[in-house]
């Protein structure tokens, strides 16, 4: 994560959409697929960031520390309390990360937030001039 904030700051998956809603897909599989009883915690641990790749490479939204994520939270010693500390961290992370990397002229984090305009929203984004 820190890899990402600090030195790849252009890098799509060191955006603030990809960390923040990455994160969330990655723990809301890897969470609800540690309720599985299975003696095989492999399979969880295996399945869990495989789909939660998919889901995130399908969305736009490819973090790979979301991964390594689904990884340990599907062995199920970790519950939803865990995950909503992790993803504060994430929050916390991006706003320091947005704070440090701004002090410096040679520097932009983040490239882009991702998110569209409130405008952009409702249909009141940028128009074209006609012709």
């Amino acid at each position: 994560l820190v890899v990402l904030q600090y030195d790849l700051t252009a890098a799509p998956a060191a955006q603030p959409k990809n960390m923040i809603c990455g994160q969330t897909v990655g723990l809301l599989v890897a969470v609800s697929m540690s309720y599985i009883e299975t003696d095989m915690t492999w399979v969880r641990t295996a399945l869990a960031p495989a789909v939660a790749i998919g889901i995130m490479s399908k969305l736009g939204i490819t973090h790979p520390p979301a991964g390594a994520a689904a990884v340990v939270f599907a062995t199920g010693g970790l519950g939803w309390s865990h995950a909503l500390i992790m993803l504060a961290g994430n929050v916390i992370a991006v706003v320091t990360a947005t704070i440090i990397n701004n002090l410096s002229i040679k520097r932009q984090y983040p490239t882009f937030w991702g998110f569209p305009s409130f405008g952009a929203l409702f249909g009141g984004g940028k128009v074209e001039d006609e012709k």
